[in-house]
């Protein structure tokens, strides 16, 4: 009669099981995260938007003159540190340029949107009340 050995580890269909439940988890968190991922740049660049434009009406009030490009308004931001869209590749800080509507509004467009799907809060443009 054979005497029964402790057993001492995991049989080959436990380990498999595990595996397949894993693989299951890993196929459904993947496309989550890509999507969280996503959310969350469109968010940071619309912050930067509002932050620019607001910028730009500080500046305005500031100087009582409109902006007319971006690195006027590099003396409004902490250390002069311009923000940088979350999509940019080169680590350039020229994703945003600004413009000033015939109304006095600044409008703060964002190079990269298009890409990946990139929309930030569904809008490239922030327009708002007169800076002069």
């Amino acid at each position: 009669m054979r005497k029964m050995l402790n057993k001492k580890g995991f049989s080959l269909v436990e380990l498999m099981i595990v595996v397949v439940i894993m693989g299951i988890l890993i196929a459904v968190a993947i496309p989550l995260y890509g999507a969280i991922t996503k959310n969350a740049n469109n968010k940071t660049c619309g912050t930067n938007i509002k932050n620019i434009k607001s910028n730009a009406a500080t500046y305005a009030s500031t100087y009582n003159t409109n902006v007319t490009s971006l690195a006027e308004l590099k003396s409004m931001f902490d250390d002069g540190n311009m923000p940088e869209c979350p999509l940019s590749k080169d680590g350039v800080y020229d994703d945003y340029s600004v413009a000033i509507a015939a109304n006095g509004a600044a409008e703060v467009h964002c190079k990269n949107v298009g890409t990946d799907g990139h929309a930030p809060d569904g809008d490239t443009t922030l327009t708002g009340t007169a800076l002069s």
